[in-house]
């Protein structure tokens, strides 16, 4: 099957009809993620990120459904009241991008998602907002740095889970000078760009020092992606893992995966390979097969439990870096830098 953007777009139509008759309340629906973009597809793969507003309550937070083996829906589902403080959406990195992008309603009760998104789009861009947008990622990122050295987690892979955290919310900090959150998938790619874009690629050498992924030391690539989803089929449905690991989301990460091995620039594989396995080792209830080749990986990024002294203060070094990129930035759009006004 030929997976086009029109294509795409069809599916999410007949998903949001079918909705609407089986969720009464539904009010509004509309799209997000890389549907927005010009290229949608990863290694032939892609989903379709449908958000849908309900009037009074919302049936589950997020669900996964696989459509074809390529093609999967990611469905966040909210209730008309999170949107009522609108103007504040416009601090709201999560919401606030889709919202502003003009290409993306599904279906409106009345015209009302049409409003909010105007009210949102309404000085989106002002750099007061920016900045906003950007504290957010940068201060919840310096939280959990302090939660990391005060070596407050309970095993390594609570504390492998709690640095990544840290690093995506320092990423998304610097991204969100620029543009929105970073996804999964095209986290690195699309990091490497954003650094580029503001003439510091000085961020993405530090960031892949911290992530521990260089061009010469991920020679076991596809054997590590092989490990990964022989770890991902065993993953119980019973035990309710998160959705965005459900099983119909295997060929999703694994086939991008293998594009990244198999392109110019492998290493992009790094951070959707880490970020994704661990998330399924932590959905698993038994031991996953392909412990060694786990640990193999852990060892050759340097993330291993001896190492985890050294990397915390590292990165105490980069976010300091990072704050003054920040402060830079505000005083050359005439601001100071504001604390985290974020209400969301």
């Amino acid at each position: 099957m030929r997976i086009t953007r029109d294509l795409l777009h069809k599916f999410a139509r007949e998903t949001v009809k079918q909705r609407q008759r089986s969720e009464p309340d539904l009010h509004a629906a509309y799209l997000g993620g890389s549907l927005l973009d010009d290229e949608p597809l990863l290694g032939g793969t892609t989903d379709i990120d449908l958000i849908l507003v309900h009037k009074f309550q919302a049936p589950t937070k997020r669900e996964t459904v696989g459509l074809t083996r390529e093609i999967s829906l990611d469905i966040f589902h909210e209730v008309q009241d999170r949107y009522a403080q609108h103007r504040q959406l416009r601090q709201d990195p999560w919401m606030g991008y889709p919202l502003f992008n003009t290409q993306i309603v599904l279906f409106d009760t009345d015209h009302w998602l049409e409003f909010i998104q105007s009210s949102v789009r309404a000085d989106f861009l002002k750099p007061e907002n920016i900045l906003v947008r950007v504290n957010y990622f940068f201060n919840a990122a310096r939280d959990n740095w302090l939660h990391l050295a005060q070596k407050s987690t309970q095993n390594h892979l609570e504390w492998l889970d709690q640095y990544l955290l840290t690093l995506s919310m320092a990423a998304n900090a610097l991204s969100g000078l620029e543009g929105p959150p970073l996804s999964t998938r095209r986290f690195l790619m699309d990091l490497r760009y954003t650094c580029d874009l503001i003439r510091e690629p000085k961020f993405f050498a530090g960031f892949m020092g911290l992530l521990g992924a260089t061009s010469s030391n991920i020679d076991r690539l596809p054997a590590w992606i092989d490990a990964f989803e022989k770890d991902y089929v065993t993953l119980d449905p019973s035990n309710n893992p998160p959705p965005h690991v459900a099983a119909c989301r295997q060929a999703y990460y694994v086939d991008a995966l293998r594009d990244f091995a198999s392109g110019d620039v492998p290493s992009d594989a790094a951070w959707p390979l880490l970020r994704t396995w661990l998330d399924v080792r932590l959905a698993s209830s038994t031991p996953p097969p392909s412990q060694k080749s786990w640990e193999s990986l852990l060892e050759t990024l340097e993330l291993t439990a001896e190492a985890a002294g050294q990397k915390v203060d590292a990165l105490d070094a980069f976010l300091d870096t990072l704050e003054i990129e920040i402060e830079d930035w505000a005083e050359s759009n005439g601001l100071q830098n504001l604390p985290d006004l974020s209400v969301f």
